[in-house]
Order: C-alpha cells, then structure tokens, then sequence
C-alpha cells in the first residue's frame, strides 16, 4: 500500500486570529495578528500510529518534516516550485502522487480539499485530515486520531470508498457574516460511518425559526448580571445576541456582560484578555448541523487555552430539536487530545424553553 501525503502548511493558521481561513490574502493578514502554523501537529497526531507496513511519497514542503519527525521512512517528489502557501504546488502533488499511488491523505482544510478536486476528480481515493477553519466536506475524518483506524480498514478491505461531497463557502462573504456553501463535486474516500465526518446540514422553514426563538428566550431568562456570556458563532446562538438587542457577528465570536456587548468578533487573544476580567463565565455554543461539531468546526478562535480558562462545565449547548434529531451524537476536536478527553461524556443541549436533551460527546 502506498500513500501521498500532502500537508497543507498554511491550512488553519486563520482560526485562531479569527480571520476564518487562509484564502486569498488572509495568509499574510493571519501572519500580522501573529498567527502560527498548525496543520503539521495535525498530520502528526493522525499519522503516530499508522501502520509500519505503508510506504509514503510526499513533497519536500508538503509533508516531509513531519514524516521526518515520525522516523517514517518516505519518497520525495520533486515540484517546479517550492512555494508551500500556493494551491498551485498542493495540486502538482496530487497529480502526480495519482499515477501510483493508492490513497491520497491530505491535511487542510475544505480549501485544500478543493485543490485536490481539481487534480485528482474520483480517480484515485482520498481521505482528509481536519486541520482547516472550515470543514464542511464529507471527506474529512472526525479527528485526526480517527486516520489510523480508516487507514486499516481501507488496507484490510472492510472500509469500501464511497463517494462524499465536497464543500465550500466564499471566505470574503464569510467574513462579513454570510454563510453561502457551495458543493463542488464528489471524491472517493474510505468510509468508516462513525469516524468520517457528514457534510454540514443546513436547515430551514418557520418552525425552525421558532425554534431558535424560545432557545434564545429561555438562554436570556437564565443570564445573570454578574456572569460574563460568550456567545459562539451560528444562527442558534447568535439569536441571542439579537434579542437582547446588541450587535453581533453571525459566524465570530461576541460577548455580553449585564445586559451590554462586552465584545464583538473576538479572536483568541481578544478573548483571553476578556476572560481574564471576570470570575463567572458562561460558554454559549451552537452545534454544526448533521456533523454534530460543537468545539473545532468554524469556531477555532476558542482555543484549548481558552476553553481551560472558561471551564469545561461552563459549556452551554443550544439547537433546535429539528438538528438534534439528526444526531446520533456529538463530537469535539479542539487540536488539545487531551482536552477532547475531558470534554466527552453526556452534555445536556438546550431545544425549546427550559427543555434538554442528553447527548453523548464521542
């Protein structure tokens, strides 16, 4: 069995900074808010227990450090160019890894999962580790520590490809709070039902809208004046900030403090500064339709460093009983192992006025 593994060294990098992705420009706007990069310590959860049998081909700057790191024996290919930030060098990769290779394992995000569309269509399987902002794909495993196992079961042949969708939105729009996804075709990916990711469900209609009314009536009922309320990103919770009256940013992160914005479009520093100022603080999040994400999908200024300055049982879970009947149950992948250890178990989510369900982070 022989995999390419192509690293996208940029994906990421705008999570943090809240810029929600590193198209176009944004890159070296991520780097002037003093963003890092991320996606090799992804890669390298994904692939520190994977088979000793696979032989691995990638790139000189697209995925050769981290095999290196992992004393994993691997062919270098060669490309025109060494520019690690451009689409143009992830898409070379993959055209050439297609010609012999078995499966192509990328790490980015729906940004690259788009770049390696374009090179290699259906014509050889491919399997995404999630290390963008954004993962609205069907391509992508749940977590990194998820590769392995779907890696075994495609070399042992129960894990039969299937072809999943590929999703993006318009970075631009998305900064601007306008969520428009586009599908832009299918891949074959290994499939393994519980440990690769649905693609983003989008729900609409008017009892829907009801719904997220009474959610974000009961949420405010509930606040209280001495506790600070960060407010995630999403319709659901968003309403919030809504009925109170306040500004908000539909796909950032804001706050609320007695009644009155404590902060709008918050990036991790912004939101450690914040935090640093108040002793209650409440975690208000939404859930990602049919995916189940509430912490790693589209809201990765909410850092393991945060969240453990938050408190773990300061999450609040809101959605409307529509998405949670969607759902099986949740997950979380915050780039922290040992955090999305802390966080699993029953979390009860808020559906209608003073009315929960349990479900079970996994």
């Amino acid at each position: 069995m022989k995999i390419g593994l192509i690293v996208n060294p940029i994906a990421g990098m705008g999570g943090s900074v809240g810029l929600k992705g590193t198209d176009g420009d944004a890159y070296e706007k991520a780097i002037e808010l003093g963003a890092v990069r991320t996606s090799h310590l992804a890669a390298k959860r994904a692939l520190a227990l994977v088979r000793n049998d696979i032989s691995f081909t990638t790139a000189k700057n697209l995925g050769s450090s981290v095999l290196n790191y992992l004393d994993i024996a691997h062919d270098i290919i060669s490309l025109s160019s060494d520019d690690d930030t451009k689409s143009e060098d992830t898409k070379a990769a993959a055209t050439i890894m297609k010609k012999d290779c078995d499966l192509i394992l990328f790490c980015g995000g729906d940004g690259t999962a788009r770049d390696i569309l374009d090179a290699v269509g259906t014509d050889v399987p491919v399997l995404g580790i999630p290390a963008g902002v954004k993962m609205y794909s069907s391509v992508f495993a749940s977590t990194p520590e998820d590769i392995p196992n779907i890696i075994h079961g495609f070399v042992s042949g129960y894990a039969k490809t299937a072809e999943r969708d590929v999703m993006d939105i318009n970075e631009d729009d998305h900064r601007n709070g306008v969520l428009s996804a586009k599908l832009y075709g299918f891949m074959k990916v290994p499939y393994v039902p519980s440990l690769v990711q649905s693609c983003k469900g989008v729900y609409e209609g008017s009892n829907e809208e009801e719904e997220i009314d009474e959610i974000a009536e009961y949420v405010i009922s509930e606040m209280r004046n001495d506790t600070l309320y960060i407010i995630g990103p999403g319709s659901t919770a968003c309403r919030i900030m809504e009925r109170i009256g306040l500004g908000h940013t539909l796909l950032g992160i804001d706050a609320v403090f007695d009644g009155k914005a404590a902060g709008l479009n918050m990036n991790e520093k912004e939101l450690l500064s914040l935090i640093s100022g108040y002793k209650k603080i409440i975690l208000i999040l939404g859930i990602i339709g049919k995916q189940g994400f509430f912490l790693g999908r589209g809201n990765k200024e909410i850092t393991p460093a945060v969240i453990r300055k938050i408190g773990i049982d300061n999450i609040v879970l809101v959605a409307t009983i529509t998405k949670l009947n969607d759902l099986k149950e949740l997950h979380v992948d915050t780039g922290d192992p040992e955090l999305d250890k802390e966080l699993k178990g029953y979390r009860k989510v808020i559906f209608r006025h003073a009315r929960e369900r349990m479900i079970k982070v996994v």
